[in-house]
């Protein structure tokens, strides 16, 4: 079983555990990628059989060697590198952690032959080369050529695009069959879902990665998970979220967080607006001293919750005082501008009733320069008075409502049209009025009726030789 690693806070994106160098693994995988092996301990001890010459090793494996002659010269050996350092941590490369790894490379070797070959030797080397120097360049890049495709046509299956919470929810699924269902409860989503949630409800997240290579998986999945005190704790404090390293989601977590053995508990939480990491616990299979370890990891950052909390509640009431804010100078302006509104309504109102008013008294102008003219005409139309000695005279005395006496002569034949316009074009006369006798009192029918549109004439209207008529004013 690996160490166990420390409990500090370590941040997600924190350097991976060195298992091999950078240089050794890009070899190691090249290798494999070139000829199809999959044993990473065989390919390790090719490798280290050829110290770490790649080319060298390639064709010894697929019986490309070319016996005692270099194939490729010291010049040329870009991919020779140091021997990968193991760690001691690394289930998977502890046990090598004693062997010892040749530090000698290929320029030694050359070198060596051209010693002991004195000075004929090197002319023979130098010919030699000529002639095997094109023969390098075509290994060189055909194997080159060769690794590039078979990276696609060998990919590693869990780097594939997959649906990352049917991922999750195979692995419940599985787990329940193998170990039964006294566990904490899952959280049923991606691993980027339950670290947003977590954010979210300012809770701790406590992940589980599941090896069921691992010897000591069986264990923990047996004794730990279905611990009482376990399981309570984890549904009281934190949501729990697992998945297997053989799945594509569970591999890019466990790219994520970098554990170094199995079985694997990170402990996350909010932590300087970020999600970090604050316990990790690797190999530990004893139900205690996880939730021990669980419990310390929780005390210790408990206060980053809570100032988060604090800061969210205070956030939240300076925002809820805003919205107030808002709403009340929303309200008020509302109150202004429905002000203003009355005031524009009553303001046009007024507008209007004084054109309106304006619009009456031209109307009233009009119609008395209009009944100024109409009388103008009617006095310039009017019939001339007949002889005072006519037999069929008719004398008028005509009184109007304001006391002027008016008299005149007509026939008996005449229209009392005639008598109405001779009323009308006097200056003193109403604009609407109507002609009566007194006794009895009678209207005179001057306009005429709506059966007999033609006024009658004065010997119809049974006027005499001698009449007094009176003019009374409709508009008064």
């Amino acid at each position: 079983m690996g160490s166990r690693a420390g409990e500090n806070s370590n941040e997600m994106d924190g350097d991976a555990a060195n298992h091999l160098n950078e240089a050794g693994m890009e070899v190691l995988l090249e290798f494999q990628a070139v000829t199809g092996m999959e044993d990473i301990e065989e390919s390790r001890q090719i490798l280290d059989r050829h110290n770490w010459d790649l080319l060298a090793a390639i064709n010894s494996h697929l019986g490309f060697d070319v016996g005692s002659h270099q194939p490729f010269p010291p010049h040329m050996e870009s991919n020779h590198v140091s021997p990968p350092q193991n760690n001691p941590q690394s289930p998977s490369t502890s046990r090598d952690a004693n062997r010892p790894h040749p530090s000698s490379n290929n320029s030694n070797r050359v070198g060596s032959r051209s010693n002991n070959g004195g000075g004929g030797g090197g002319i023979i080397s130098w010919v030699w080369q000529l002639f095997t120097r094109p023969v390098e360049f075509f290994f060189r890049y055909v194997w080159e050529f060769i690794g590039f495709g078979l990276r696609f046509l060998r990919a590693d299956p869990r780097m594939a695009i997959t649906n990352p919470v049917q991922d999750v929810v195979d692995f419940i699924a599985h787990y329940d069959a193998k170990y039964g269902p006294e566990h904490p409860v899952f959280y049923q989503g991606t691993y980027s879902q339950a670290l947003n949630d977590a954010k979210k409800e300012l809770k701790f997240l406590l992940v589980y990665l599941h090896c069921d290579d691992h010897i000591d998986t069986e264990a923990f999945c047996r004794l730990v998970m279905p611990f009482q005190g376990f399981r309570d704790f984890v549904r009281e404090n934190m949501l729990f979220w697992g998945c297997g390293i053989s799945t594509p989601e569970g591999y890019r977590t466990s790219q994520a967080l970098r554990e170094n053995t199995y079985p694997f508990l990170a402990l996350i939480v909010l932590k300087n607006n970020r999600m970090t990491v604050v316990t990790r616990i690797e190999g530990d299979t004893n139900p205690d001293s996880v939730l021990s370890r669980l419990h310390q990891g929780v005390a210790d950052n408990e206060a980053f919750l809570i100032a988060e909390r604090q800061e969210r509640l205070e956030r939240s009431m300076t925002q809820t005082l805003r919205q107030q804010q808002d709403v009340a100078y929303q309200e008020s302006l509302r109150a202004d501008q429905e002000k203003e509104r009355r005031k524009a309504e009553e303001k046009e109102k007024k507008r209007q009733e004084e054109l309106e008013k304006q619009r009456l008294v031209d109307e009233e102008r009009n119609r008395r320069e209009e009944i100024k003219r109409q009388k103008v005409l009617a006095g310039e139309t009017l019939k001339s008075e007949p002889a005072a000695n006519d037999p069929d005279l008719v004398r008028v005395v005509i009184k109007l409502p304001s006391g002027t006496r008016l008299e005149r002569k007509f026939l008996k034949t005449d229209s009392l049209k005639h008598l109405y316009q001779f009323v009308f074009s006097h200056k003193e006369a109403p604009d609407f009025f109507e002609i009566a006798t007194n006794f009895p009192k009678r209207n005179l029918p001057c306009k005429g009726t709506e059966d007999n549109p033609e006024p009658p004439t004065f010997l119809a209207a049974g006027l005499g030789r001698n009449e007094m008529l009176f003019v009374y004013d409709l508009e008064s």
